[in-house]
């Protein structure tokens, strides 16, 4: 339980960073035309990514405790390998969720 809360909350400040840098917390990113809306999460959004990336990349080099590139050892490619496939599956699940749910409380206001 405790790898999941703690993985929850690093994608959280990840978010937090992202809509104060994207400034998406503004009445006209969230209640704005669904162009506007749309743009300022995929904005948002970007900055997350970027973030959770270099998260990552910090958490690999500190968990091999230096530079580790696919290839090295079987150990490191199933690492690396594991990481992709969590950042690939945390970007899509919250590119999902949060876009489907920027534009419906578009809709409602």
């Amino acid at each position: 339980l405790a790898p999941t809360l703690i993985h929850g909350a690093a994608l959280s400040c990840c978010w937090l960073l992202g809509c104060l840098a994207a400034k998406a917390f503004e009445r006209g990113a969230y209640e704005g035309e669904i162009t506007q809306v749309v743009v300022s999460t995929l904005r948002a959004g970007a900055f997350s990514f970027g973030l959770l990336i270099l998260a990552t990349q910090i958490d690999l080099y500190s968990e091999f405790g230096g530079y580790v590139q696919i290839g090295d050892s079987a150990e490191t490619d199933l690492r690396i390998y594991r990481a992709l496939v969590e950042v690939i599956d945390d970007v899509v699940f919250e590119a999902v969720v949060l876009l489907g749910w920027r534009v419906f409380r578009s809709r409602v206001t």
